[in-house]
């Protein structure tokens, strides 16, 4: 008798499990992206983002904020000090894949709804974070008592997403 109990048991659990996973495999089916096809999405290595020079030129950034500034940095962080020297005043980063998903989570809850800036757009005190596809640019204030132009990071956040380049694919969805 308990051998027909433990039996039964091992059938009904065999049998819930292929249940479950007829189920989860008929939800993939029905629009919900695997794991694989969600990773496909997002850009794979630094030659997928684009560099921070083709989102946003030197005059522009001196344009936002006010002073005339000259970039220091590689394509995807740049760092952007006044032209007659001292401290960097702005620092502009542009990520993707994992790294971009976990800026985009930290800073939405922190900060502020921006309109009308790529897929979606956050603003707080002293940075300013967008998404276009999967690429995310992060604007950092550094040093704001030398800024003679308050509001201007708005405007070059959405410069910068309007250049990000997008894929066919996303055009089409």
């Amino acid at each position: 008798m308990n051998t027909a109990v433990a039996v039964s048991a091992s059938l009904g659990i065999l049998v819930l499990g292929l249940v479950l996973a007829v189920a989860r495999g008929r939800h993939r089916a029905a629009g919900a992206p695997s794991a694989t096809a969600r990773s496909v999405a997002y850009p794979r290595s630094a030659a997928d983002v684009p560099a921070v020079s083709g989102l946003m030129s030197d005059f522009e950034v001196s344009r936002a904020i006010g002073v005339s500034v000259v970039a220091r940095g590689g394509p995807a962080g740049t760092d952007y000090h006044p032209l007659r020297g001292g401290d960097r005043l702005l620092q502009v980063r542009v990520l993707a894949g994992r790294a971009g998903r976990a800026a985009m989570r930290a800073h939405r809850r922190q900060g502020r709804h921006l309109p009308r800036a790529g897929d979606e757009a956050f603003a707080g005190d002293g940075w300013v974070l967008g998404r276009r596809g999967s690429v995310v640019v992060l604007l950092s204030q550094h040093d704001p008592s030398r800024w003679p132009v308050i509001g201007g990071l708005p405007w070059l956040l959405s410069t910068a997403l309007n250049r990000v380049p997008v894929p066919e694919a996303d055009l089409y969805r």
